[in-house]
């Protein structure tokens, strides 16, 4: 074998045994810190399950014990080491109706068995990317990173096309861990990756111009988050621009896609402008964002505007006389719901509530919230805090304390990037508060 195949050979099964270790730790609901011990450090980990490192033989039998299976098998180096294609079609199509009836969980789980035995490059890159996206949409914003993070170094072969995608969702992810430098770095590097896709002329411009505006978004929305309003603005009329040169191009059939290209740029357009103090010219701009219907631009979107609405206007004490029938009407176009979105619905009615103080109605929609189980850190966190807050105000000794208890269980238990020291303070002060309202009720 010569050394260029031996190489190939190598970085094959240390993205192979990098799968298999990442999908067997999280079947078992192990993070790194938790697989980690004696001899393996959890940077280390994280290095074989990016395929940036090579597992030696004593590795994969001391993580083949610690996680209870043999050490050929979980190498990779025994049965079943590739997928068939009409299996790994008849896999998709399965992922797809799970998708399709609002079942997530599923979904993930038949691409989690599904992508360990995919070896063409693209297919593995799908595998990984739409579980990425599942994991986001259960709020388990760590996993989402770890995914997404694997894939850089085993498909720089890839499209650029899929190569702007992983960026744009890194970038969302990372600003969701408060990692704001990693998610500008990556946002401009969306930006970069998406506007390459114009310079041939086999890609649809259709298709490249969704990517661009979304990158753009995207990276807005982390200048906001960054106190560079400025920079958030120019990013987002970036977006608008491009969406009405699209729109001024199109044909009847791009209808479609114009409205769905209108909603991002003017939602994220509005957020920037209202980060940057200007709220009059938000309200118009979200207004935009708020004309075209379901069936044009799709539910989920539709929704999504809407609870961004909401959001970012209670963020600065507006619209609340209107948030109520927005949220309404979320709700009503989500019966079945049950995602991430319907319980953004209920954690921004708890808020709501506590406006009006209405308490009983807050403490309900927070503790439905968290009982929904796909809430992410951040958002647990604030959630429990509401509850810990509402349960002090009402005199509910009992359930004050089992709030708290698990609001510092989770702080203690939750990853350490996404948690940020601002919130962490947030909940120093409240248990100082808490404590101080019970000694002077005692």
């Amino acid at each position: 074998m010569s050394s260029a195949e031996r190489v190939s050979t190598e970085r094959e099964l240390a993205a192979t045994f990098g799968e298999r270790l990442r999908a067997l730790r999280m079947s078992r609901g192990l993070t790194q810190r938790d697989l980690a011990g004696e001899g393996l450090s959890s940077s280390y980990l994280s290095r074989l399950e990016s395929g940036q490192r090579t597992p030696t033989p004593k590795v994969v039998e001391q993580l083949a014990a610690r996680l209870g299976v043999s050490a050929e098998s979980f190498a990779g180096l025994g049965n079943g080491s590739r997928v068939s294609g009409g299996a790994f079609l008849a896999g998709a199509a399965r992922v797809m109706d799970h998708l399709l009836a609002g079942r997530v969980v599923e979904a993930l789980e038949v691409l989690d068995a599904l992508r360990v035995d995919v070896r063409e490059p693209q297919a593995r890159w799908l595998c990984e990317y739409v579980a990425a996206s599942c994991e986001s949409r259960l709020g388990r914003t760590q996993d989402v990173w770890q995914r997404l993070a694997a894939l850089e170094p085993m498909y720089r072969g890839l499209p650029t096309a899929a190569r702007a995608l992983s960026s744009t969702l890194q970038t969302v992810t990372a600003r969701e861990l408060g990692r704001n430098r990693d998610a500008m770095d990556l946002g401009q590097r969306a930006v970069a990756e998406a506007d390459s896709l114009i310079a041939g002329d086999d890609f649809p411009i259709d298709q490249a111009t969704l990517l661009r505006v979304k990158a753009r978004t995207t990276l807005a929305a982390v200048y906001g988050v960054s106190h560079r309003a400025a920079d958030a603005v120019e990013v987002a009329e970036q977006a608008v621009h491009l969406t009405a040169a699209f729109t001024d191009g199109s044909q009847p059939g791009d209808k479609r896609l114009a409205d769905e290209l209108h909603v991002i740029s003017h939602w994220m357009h509005a957020v920037a402008l209202a980060r940057a103090g200007d709220l009059t010219e938000s309200a118009k701009f979200f207004e935009s964002a708020l004309q075209p219907d379901a069936e044009s631009i799709g539910a989920e979107l539709w929704c999504r505007v809407r609870v961004g609405y909401v959001g970012i206007f209670l963020e600065y004490d507006l619209v609340a006389d209107r948030a109520e029938s927005l949220l309404d009407q979320v709700t009503d176009t989500r019966r079945n719901g049950g995602g991430q979105l319907d319980a953004q619905v209920l954690i921004l009615r708890a808020e709501l509530a506590l406006r009006s103080n209405d308490l009983q109605a807050a403490l309900d929609s927070a503790q439905t919230a968290l009982d929904s189980g796909v809430v992410g850190t951040t958002d647990r966190i604030r959630t429990l805090m509401t509850v810990v807050k509402v349960s002090t105000d009402l005199g509910l000794e009992e359930r004050r304390l089992s709030a708290l208890d698990e609001l510092l269980a989770h702080l203690d238990t939750a990853d350490p990037e996404e948690v940020r020291p601002a919130l962490l303070k947030e909940v120093a002060a409240l248990s100082v508060r808490t404590l101080r309202n019970h000694h002077g009720r005692s």
